[in-house]
């Protein structure tokens, strides 16, 4: 089993955590080839994004509760057997509708699998400790929209849009076979009593109560909201306006994601920010009830 504090620990977790950016950066050099093979429209080719997000949203509100009532391990293996299967859904999809579906649903999967992490991380470790592995945990994240879209562009150059699927599916089924060998268990105590999903709407609505909170989500879209404007359109602008191969775009999606990243490591090195969360603090009052 592997044990806290190890590099074949952080290196399982790191893998859990990158599953999602992969999801949505590598199969970018393929939307105007899906588009038509499938006999899509460049916005229904998108919806296949935005669906992933709207379910990858939906499915961090509850596999917190799960975890924290059933344990961590049952819910993650759930969590990457729907990605994997799902992944297969989409490699496999004959239409752009199985596709969309396909992507909620390996939305669903991938979505626990970076919730679970964290809370891994907060079930071994605790101060200092913690937010340098959740440090490393958003560098993960941050550099996944560099190297997804290269490596896309030359399976896309090389076998076509289903291959990146393929790949996902293998990225899963590694993680899951660690998961199931090598990770214990690491919560320490269950929530006792049945699951309730009114119990889960209260204690999320009395968190939408605090200003700070309502301040930091505000932030957080409005900022998103131009990232992922541009991850959607890019690669119909690049590749159909300006004449780009699926490398080169790819190449063109890396340059881009390092500017994202030498924004981080600025913010990063501002004296005000909190080590491992990346944003200064905000000077709200916590009202209470």
């Amino acid at each position: 089993m592997l044990r806290p504090d190890t590099f074949a620990l952080t290196a399982l977790l790191a893998l859990l955590t990158a599953l999602g950016p992969v999801a949505v950066d590598m199969y970018l050099p393929s939307f105007p080839d899906i588009g038509r093979l499938l006999g899509a429209s460049p916005a229904t080719v998108q919806l296949t994004l935005s669906l992933y997000m709207v379910a990858y949203a939906v499915g961090q509100i509850v596999y917190g509760p799960l975890s924290d009532r059933f344990g961590r391990i049952p819910v993650l293996r759930t969590a990457l057997a729907i990605y994997c299967a799902a992944s297969l859904a989409c490699a496999l999809a004959p239409t752009i509708e199985t596709l969309l579906a396909a992507r909620a649903l390996q939305a669903l999967g991938s979505s626990g699998a970076i919730v679970l992490a964290r809370a891994i991380v907060r079930d071994l470790y605790s101060g200092a400790r913690a937010g340098r592995e959740l440090s490393l945990m958003g560098a993960i994240m941050a550099l996944a929209p560099v190297g997804a879209p290269m490596i896309g562009g030359v399976l896309q150059s090389t076998f076509g849009w289903r291959s990146h699927f393929v790949l996902q599916i293998a990225f899963g089924l590694v993680a899951a076979l660690f998961v199931w060998r090598k990770l214990p268990e690491t919560l320490r105590a269950q929530t006792p009593g049945p699951f309730s999903l009114g119990a889960i709407w209260a204690g999320y609505r009395e968190i939408m109560r605090n200003r700070a909170v309502l301040a930091y989500i505000g932030m957080l879209s409005i900022s998103f909201a131009g990232v992922f404007a541009w991850i959607s359109g890019s690669s119909f602008v690049l590749q159909e306006i300006y004449g780009l191969s699926a490398l080169q775009f790819g190449l063109a999606f890396a340059a881009g994601s390092c500017g994202y990243l030498a924004g981080t490591a600025l913010v990063l090195g501002n004296p005000t920010v909190t080590p491992g969360v990346g944003v200064t603090h905000l000077r709200y009052p916590v009202r209470k009830s």
